[in-house]
């Protein structure tokens, strides 16, 4: 009889990853010096599991990236708008005030927004610095609300070029840094090839040294594989769900 099922193919990056470390966790309780087997394969997954737990760093700095972007981007759009609505009003000396605004606006365009990052980060960067001029402050100072806008674009931009540098810092850091989806495909490849099977055999040629082990890292893996069956169903039901509703 089987005791550790192997682990779904279909497991998320994330996933994957914090099973590897939990698995290492497991085996690392007890010495196992002695099986020349089985020290190679932990060694080979302790190696997999530094380089993924960065791997999943980096992805998750790039996710931030994004956020961060979208909510400077919502800044840029707010900033235009407002000032585009100001050259419209019917009031003379805001009116006068909004179109020195503009003008500044103008030379750069919503199009900043649609640059790569480090791109857009330059534009944006040179943007406000020509609307924290003197003469543009003071028209600024005329049009309800713009400042506070320049302010909280002013925060975004620092806010994305934070965990830009983090990015960049861990790439200079990790030049050669193997992808998170090339990691998982290897870590379950060597679990499922070279783990599973001799813990399967040793637990009932050694139950009293791998048995207990096994079982855990069982529960670890059934827990994993139960997640990746839930999510599936879970995604079958809403593409069903929708289907019907587009019927």
């Amino acid at each position: 009889m089987v005791l550790i099922k192997k682990i779904s193919t279909s497991s998320r990056n994330g996933d994957t990853c914090a099973l590897l470390t939990l698995i290492l966790k497991v085996l690392a309780e007890d010495d196992w010096s002695a099986d020349t087997y089985l020290m190679p394969v932990i060694e080979r997954l302790g190696t997999m599991d530094t380089a993924f737990v960065e791997a999943i760093k980096r992805l998750r700095i790039y996710s931030q990236m994004a956020e961060k972007n979208k909510v400077r981007n919502t800044a840029v759009k707010a900033l235009f708008k407002l000032v585009e609505g100001y050259t419209h009003i019917p009031i003379a000396e805001m009116k006068e005030a909004a179109l020195v605004v503009n003008n500044i606006l103008k030379h750069y365009g919503l199009s900043i927004q649609h640059g790569d990052y480090a791109e857009e980060s330059a534009d944006i960067a040179s943007l406000l610095n020509d609307l924290a001029k003197t003469d543009i402050v003071a028209a600024i100072a005329k049009l309800q609300g713009v400042s506070e806008i320049i302010a909280a674009l002013s925060a975004a931009q620092k806010d994305f070029s934070d965990v830009a540098l983090k990015q960049a810092e861990l790439k200079s850091e990790k030049k050669d840094l193997a992808s998170a989806s090339q990691l998982k495909k290897e870590s379950i490849v060597e679990i499922n090839a070279n783990l599973v099977g001799y813990m399967n055999t040793m637990a009932k040629v050694k139950p009293a040294s791998y048995e207990a082990t096994a079982k855990t890292i069982a529960e670890l893996i059934d827990r994993n594989n139960e997640l990746v069956k839930r999510r599936s169903k879970t995604g079958e039901l809403e593409t069903e769900l929708a289907s019907k509703l587009s019927d």
